[in-house]
């Protein structure tokens, strides 16, 4: 499979999660590096203007477009990988999006990909009519399309969830999506501010 990985992330410091994120984006790297191989990876710094950590280990991209009065993490997000998108284009059919904090536990979503060509998208549904968006595989057009024809601003004034709007997008536009049974990833996120181990 033509796929290109784009993995996220938003590099704090000073913070009392900072060690426990370091590990985490550095647990992702080394998996990357034995079991992604064959693929393309590109990293993406949301956050951090420069001089990550991450330099150290992989090759980063700095999108320096963080709003730090935006509510909507996602629309911080989302204007990032815009960003990214117009300034490093490349062909590859998919696009793989990976929060880079979150971990595979085997090859099982790359392996499903692969058996089940020929979808829009590749995505794990959540019990409230949404996707996850914390890994999701997407036609690089439809990829495309979506992130550049988002108005960000309006989801941040609205606080309307990523994982909503991209549910939204895939309805409207027909696509044909693959809803995935599991990722067989853990996912450590923070709710209210406490760390919660997901298996997803």
């Amino acid at each position: 499979m033509d796929l290109h990985i784009l993995v996220t992330s938003a590099d704090i410091v000073d913070h009392p999660l900072t060690e426990m994120r370091k590990r985490e984006y550095l647990k992702t790297i080394d998996w990357l590096k034995i079991n992604a191989q064959k693929y393309k990876v590109s990293w993406l710094e949301c956050l951090l203007p420069k001089d990550s950590f991450l330099e150290t280990h992989i090759p980063v991209y700095y999108s320096q477009i963080h709003n730090p009065n935006y509510r909507n993490k996602g629309s911080n997000w989302g204007q990032a990988v815009e960003k990214f998108l117009k300034k490093c284009e490349y062909q590859s059919e998919y696009t793989m999006h990976l929060t880079g904090r979150y971990h595979f536990n085997d090859t099982y979503f790359f392996e499903t990909i692969e058996k089940n060509p020929g979808f829009d998208l590749y995505v794990k549904k959540t019990s409230d009519s949404q996707y996850m968006t914390g890994c999701f595989c997407m036609r690089t057009e439809n990829f495309c399309n979506w992130i550049s024809n988002t108005d960000w601003d309006m989801l941040n004034y609205k606080m309307i969830n990523v994982e909503k709007y991209i549910w939204d997008y895939t309805k409207e536009n027909n696509l044909k999506v693959y809803e995935i049974d599991s990722l067989n990833m853990e996912w450590n996120v923070f709710g209210q501010g406490v760390p919660q181990m997901l298996l997803v």
